[in-house]
C-alpha cells in the first residue's frame, strides 16, 4: 500500500482551515500531513479499501480525516474525546458499508 501518496495543497489548506490555522509553518504542515497519512492507514487497517482511503475527494473519507485531525492535532486537546469518538463512529459505519470495503470490479 502506498502511504507515500501526495496530499494536495488544496486538501492541506482545507485541513488547516478546519483546524483554524492561518500560518504557513512547515512544522505544522508536516504534522498535519503525517496525521492525514496515519488516518488513511487506520482506515485501511479497519477494512476500508486503499483506493477509497486515499480518496480525499470522497466526502465521507474527507470528514473522517478531518475528524481525526481535530482529535489528534496538537497537545493537550480538551476536545479529544468528542472528536475521536465521532471519528471512530464514522470509521465503523464506513467499515460496515459494502461500497467502502469492496473493490469495484470493472467489467
Amino acid at each position: 500500500m502506498d502511504d507515500k501518496k501526495e496530499i494536495s495543497k488544496e486538501f492541506l489548506d482545507k485541513a488547516k482551515g478546519f483546524l483554524r490555522i492561518t500560518t504557513n509553518d512547515t512544522v505544522i504542515e508536516t504534522e498535519i500531513t503525517t496525521l492525514i497519512k496515519a488516518c488513511q492507514r487506520d482506515l485501511i487497517r479497519n477494512g476500508i479499501t486503499p483506493k477509497l482511503a486515499y480518496d480525499l475527494k470522497d466526502s465521507l473519507i474527507e470528514m473522517a480525516v478531518l475528524l481525526y485531525l481535530k482529535a489528534e492535532f496538537g497537545l493537550d486537546n480538551k476536545n479529544y474525546d468528542k472528536f475521536r469518538s465521532s471519528y471512530e463512529e464514522l470509521r465503523t459505519e464506513l467499515s460496515l458499508t459494502d461500497d467502502y470495503v469492496t473493490e469495484k470490479k470493472v467489467s
